[in-house]
Parts: C-alpha cells; sequence; structure tokens
C-alpha cells in the first residue's frame, strides 16, 4: 500500500500528519517518529521506530533451532577465549 498525500507546516513549523497514516502507523493517540534529512537528496524521511515486540519477531528468523540463547556475554567471552 503506498499513500501520498501533501502537509502544510504553519508559520510555527508545526505540521499534522493524515489520520489515515497515524491509524496505519497506530499513532491513533499520539506517539513517537523518526525524523532523517538526507541533505544530498533534499529528502525528509519520517518513518516508526521498531519496539521490541516488533524486533524480536524479526530476529527470531535469523536463531537456528535449539541454539541456547546468550545471556551472560561475559560467562560466555570467559568460557570461549583462546588462552
Amino acid at each position: 500500500m503506498n499513500m501520498k498525500d501533501m502537509i502544510t507546516i504553519t508559520s510555527k513549523g508545526q505540521t499534522t500528519i493524515p489520520a489515515p497514516v497515524r491509524r496505519k502507523l497506530g499513532l491513533d493517540k499520539g506517539g513517537v517518529l523518526h525524523i532523517n534529512f538526507n541533505e544530498n537528496k533534499n529528502e525528509l524521511v519520517i518513518s516508526k521506530p521498531i519496539n521490541v515486540d516488533e524486533l524480536s519477531k524479526k530476529l527470531t528468523g535469523y536463531i537456528k533451532s535449539g541454539v541456547k540463547p546468550l545471556v551472560d556475554a561475559d560467562t560466555f567471552y570467559q568460557a570461549n577465549r583462546s588462552r
């Protein structure tokens, strides 16, 4: 799905994100967005940051079955470092 819309900016630098876009992003009651300005392209990108649950779902696909999760990096390092 691709949504295109125009937004206006007030003299105070404020803008409103259209309701359909807010709903699609799950921001009906407000929230936080990331903003990235690419000076070379003169392009502004606004995106929703990934939350912990979404990140966990994405990373789960990279974990091999039967592998125990690493819960203590220091213990793992001490056990596996070369002497």
